[in-house]
């Protein structure tokens, strides 16, 4: 099965831009860590978004068994990340979606897909799922204060066509 496990920052993202709910076409389940369930719930109503997400049966709650080696990975990242990443681990999850570099290479260290949310808004639209990702990065920085370089645009645009 081809699940995920995703970052706070991403679903923010995907959950501003109304495309969360377009991940299916690339998984059959995405996880949501209980610490970057915290995290996104700091953002006003996210709480109720993330109840109507979890409503879908796509996207799951989990908990991390192993706290160790997420107190481990919190000495090179947050909270959100650290637990995600053990997730990943323990659930086998394909995947690992996040905009931390860090984090996301060390999620390549653990075998696992890493991708960023301009990687999957380059697919989506490349899908007709989703507008030019120049002008939905355009959005995210405005509304969001998303930081990305447009060098970085243009990589997720260039690869856009290699499968998730």
């Amino acid at each position: 099965m081809r699940t995920a496990v995703i970052d706070s920052g991403p679903l923010i993202n995907l959950v501003h831009l109304d495309l969360a709910l377009q991940l299916p076409m690339f998984f059959e389940r995405v996880y949501v860590p209980r610490a970057v369930q915290r995290e996104v719930n700091v953002k006003g109503r996210f709480r109720y978004r993330l109840r109507k997400l979890y409503a879908t049966g796509f996207f799951e709650c989990c908990v991390t068994a192993d706290e160790t080696n997420v107190r481990l990975l919190r000495a090179d990242l947050g909270e959100g990340e650290s637990e995600a990443l053990i997730q990943a681990q323990e659930r086998r999850s394909y995947a690992f979606i996040s905009d931390d570099r860090q984090a996301r290479r060390i999620a390549d260290r653990m075998a696992r897909k890493s991708i960023g949310t301009v990687r999957l808004l380059a697919r989506l639209h490349l899908e007709g799922r989703a507008a030019e990702p120049p002008e939905l990065v355009k959005v995210l920085r405005r509304d969001l204060d998303f930081r990305i370089t447009d060098h970085l645009v243009a990589e997720a645009i260039a690869i856009a066509s290699e499968p998730i």
